[in-house]
Parts: structure tokens; C-alpha cells; sequence
């Protein structure tokens, strides 16, 4: 009954997430996504690089992450993105997120059949047609898949809405919703690498690799 559920729910975020990512036009998310429901863990500390290649914006972007608690952990990303379209530059861009994750994977008590967390962002690119700022609430599932080596292979899914905000002159507002889905592959313990598909105003692929720092 559980998996049932659980399978309903997902069907139905990824019919809202198409519906939306191929309706209203949408400037969509620059920096896609790129992690899973399992928060690092207190006191960790990982530093990320990251690109994404899209249909309305090619991104390129560095990420702090540090966990505050061992089920809650903050990210900043600062880099740029470039419009895809003529005569344009790169153009700043700044965000930061947060989850929190309430099913944990390896919870000793509880038969927890995946990770799932909620969390909210904010994300501002000043682009050179309008400044975009995005603002809004995700919901986070994966699901770990350990090898006898003791690499990890964590498949991942993130369902996002949104208020999404156009600054140019005049100020338009529309409430947008998008879908990650993406992999998490970890090299070792301190090393990860990451591949996902964004289905958004901005669809595209986004990749990167995240270090242990602290």
C-alpha cells in the first residue's frame, strides 16, 4: 500500500511538472538542482562546480554546502549564466537553498523505503533583457543503491513551484513549476559526481562534481 502511494504521488508530479514546464512561457531555474534528499550531515562541509547547458541559458556555477543539523543543511551558488541567444554576456547569478530531510534511507527504526526531504530556494540572475528572481518550495526524493566496492549510486527527483518575478522597466509575476531528475554518482566518501535532466521554462542537462572540504 505504501509503494502504491508513493508511485501515485510521483505520477502526479510529473504530470504537473510537464503541464507547467509546457505552459506559460517560464525563464525556468539556472542552476537545475543537483542533489538528493539525504542531508550531509552535521558540522560537513562540501564545495561543488557545476554546469548546465539549457535551451534559454547555458550555466556555469560554484556551490557551498554545510549541514546544520544532521537532517538539515544550507547551500549558497554564485556564478554566471548567458542567455542563449545573440549578443548577450554572462550574467550574474546567486541563490541559496535549503532542506530539510524528514525519511531517512538508513533510519535504524523505521523501514523507510527512500529519503525525502522538503526544502525552499531563491535564486536572482540579472539578466540583460530583465532581472529574474525566483523564489519557491521543492519536495526531494531518492533512493541509495550501495555496491559491494561501497560506492554509492543515488537516482534523484525534485519537484519545484515557484514564484517567478521579471524586473525590466515594469514587474511581471507568474507562479511556475519544474521537475529534476538526476544521479548521484560518489567516486568515495568525499567525492561525488552528478548528471540531470531539468524539465523547465529552461530544459536542459546539468552536471558537475561536489569535494568534502570541511
Amino acid at each position: 500500500m505504501k509503494g502504491k502511494t508513493i508511485s501515485a504521488a510521483i505520477t502526479l508530479l510529473i504530470v504537473l511538472s510537464f503541464t507547467a514546464a509546457y505552459g506559460d512561457h517560464s525563464a525556468g531555474l539556472a542552476s537545475g538542482n543537483l542533489t538528493t534528499a539525504d542531508a550531509c550531515g552535521f558540522g560537513a562541509g562540501y564545495i561543488g562546480g557545476f554546469v548546465g547547458f539549457a535551451d534559454e541559458a547555458t550555466s556555469l556555477f560554484g556551490t557551498v554546502t554545510y549541514g546544520f543539523s544532521q537532517y538539515t543543511e544550507g547551500r549558497v551558488k554564485f556564478g554566471f549564466s548567458d542567455l542563449d541567444a545573440p549578443d548577450t554576456d554572462p550574467q550574474l547569478l546567486v541563490g541559496f537553498d535549503f532542506k530539510y530531510e524528514f525519511l531517512d534511507y538508513y533510519d535504524t527504526m523505521r523501514n523507510n523505503p527512500l529519503d525525502l526531504a522538503f526544502g525552499g530556494f531563491i535564486e536572482f540572475v540579472n539578466y540583460e533583457y530583465a532581472s529574474v528572481l525566483e523564489l519557491g518550495g521543492n519536495l526531494l526524493a531518492s533512493i541509495p543503491y550501495k555496491f559491494k566496492s561501497g560506492q554509492r549510486l543515488v537516482p534523484y527527483s525534485r519537484f519545484n513551484m515557484r514564484l517567478e518575478k521579471y524586473s525590466n522597466g515594469y514587474t511581471d509575476s507568474d507562479f511556475q513549476a519544474g521537475l529534476n531528475l538526476g544521479t548521484k554518482f560518489e567516486l568515495t566518501q568525499d567525492v561525488h559526481l552528478y548528471g540531470e535532466i531539468q524539465l523547465d521554462g529552461n530544459t536542459g542537462l546539468f552536471a558537475g562534481l561536489e569535494v568534502r572540504a570541511f
